[in-house]
């Protein structure tokens, strides 16, 4: 019974108190997730319409206010020598002459492409300007803890991530509402630009239930989130995809049980 009263706790995670800061919903910004070299290029439009066959067509794109490249109708695009390994100049938007090489498709992408992006289409008779943010997520290499100290009725949990991009977003979270203290998340930034985060929040306990802690790490406009979580008087348990260990735990808990053959 009480290993099944652990897995309710954890189930209900989701409608305990939240002990930290929401998530932001951004929809006009790209997101980049990065994955392994082989990721496909993220491609940028530029949008504009051309009603008639211009004496001349300039596009340049520029990032955080820099140009990363240029193209001119009628000849090869070129990206600025300093972004040539960051942008596909080879990349064909369209078969329209007047767009062939609008699109800016950005390849092996770092933490360092993240920024605003803003395109500048220029003809004899009109300007066209587009804007577009591009948001890098980076949590290949990530380490995530969630730990926990009691003292008499009192548990303080202290929900640390390292090694992460952008800066994140720590809630803890737990099943009861015994929150007597929250402290202010502590963010650091490394000298490669990566992140590293502690919160701190203390739950006053005054019964013998085991209770559930989960921390989660968000980045505003990223719909996926890293979790970690804890039960009271275990250990922590860290670098956990917690949908995934609840299944084989419940497969565990039900095999024990004889519920499955």
């Amino acid at each position: 019974m009480e290993s099944l009263l652990i897995v309710i706790l954890a189930l209900g995670l989701f409608h305990g108190e939240a002990l930290g800061y929401p998530t932001k919903d951004e929809s006009d910004v790209m997101i980049i997730a990065l994955e392994n070299e082989d990721m496909k290029p993220t491609i940028l439009d530029c949008e504009y319409e051309i009603e008639d066959d211009p004496m001349f067509l300039t596009l340049k794109w520029f990032r955080d206010d820099k140009t990363i490249y240029q193209w001119i109708r009628g000849q090869q695009p070129a990206p600025i020598p300093e972004y040539k390994n960051e942008i596909d100049s080879s990349y064909e938007s369209s078969t329209d002459p007047n767009k062939q090489y609008s699109s800016l498709a950005l390849i092996n992408p770092t933490i360092s492409a993240t920024g605003d992006y803003k395109c500048v289409v220029q003809t004899n008779a009109n300007t066209f300007i587009n804007h577009q943010r591009v948001q890098v997520i980076d949590t290949r290499n990530y380490t995530l803890q969630l730990n926990q100290v009691k003292i008499h009725n009192e548990t303080q949990l202290e929900c640390v991530v390292t090694n992460i991009y952008p800066r994140p977003i720590l809630t803890i979270m737990s099943n009861d509402e015994d929150v007597i203290m929250k402290d202010i998340p502590r963010v650091q930034e490394d000298e490669d630009g990566y992140f590293n985060a502690t919160t701190v929040v203390a739950v006053y306990d005054t019964d013998e239930d085991p209770d559930a802690y989960q921390c989660t790490v968000s980045f505003e406009g990223y719909a996926k989130n890293l979790t970690t979580f804890t039960i009271s008087g275990s250990a922590g348990i860290s670098h956990v995809d917690f949908n995934l260990w609840l299944f084989c735990f419940l497969y565990y808990l039900l095999s024990k049980l004889k519920v499955l053959i």
